[in-house]
């Protein structure tokens, strides 16, 4: 009497149990704190990818198979950068933002120049190429948005890189 007592005191505990628990809150994705962040991230994620494909393009080993896969890595760091801004802080100077973004820009752009000596030997970069500038553009332009006062530098800076990069600043607009 009392194990059936005793068993059926359980049994209501544990189907009613989860209703005094409270549900626990989903782990929250670890947030990069500012757009400085983003773009050192970006940076560090580059730093990886670029020297491979400069190692390519000197080694005379560039193809579609072997630089395609590099360039969608470059393409998804941009895209990811892009999608880590909305909402962040302007934590950081204008300069050390705009140094981030130079460095960034500049060390892309010398990875495309080399990659236009083996342009015969990758038939699909033209597309490749386009797909970088668009995500970068992207990138720039939300940067741009959270720091807006540095635009005309930013600007001054991709015309004077010209290059493979022709294209992105009219996509700023």
């Amino acid at each position: 009497m009392i194990a059936s007592c005793l068993a059926s005191i359980l049994f209501f505990g544990a189907a009613l149990a989860p209703s005094f628990v409270a549900a626990a809150p989903p782990p929250a994705k670890r947030q990069l704190c500012s757009v400085s962040s983003v773009l050192t991230t970006l940076q560090s994620e580059l730093s990886v990818i670029l020297p491979q494909i400069d190692t390519l393009v000197s080694s005379t080993n560039a193809s579609d198979v072997t630089i395609t896969p590099l360039i969608e890595d470059v393409v998804s760091a941009l895209d990811n950068a892009t999608a880590s801004l909305p909402g962040l802080t302007l934590s950081g100077t204008q300069a050390k933002i705009l140094s981030v973004a130079n460095n960034t820009v500049t060390e892309i752009a010398q990875t495309l120049d080399g990659l236009l000596s083996v342009a015969d030997d990758v038939p699909s970069l033209g597309g490749l190429l386009s797909s970088v500038e668009t995500s970068l553009g992207e990138v720039l332009s939300g940067v741009l948005s959270l720091v807006g006062g540095i635009l005309d530098t930013v600007g001054s800076l991709l015309e004077s890189l010209g290059g493979g990069l022709n294209g992105t600043l009219p996509s700023l607009g």
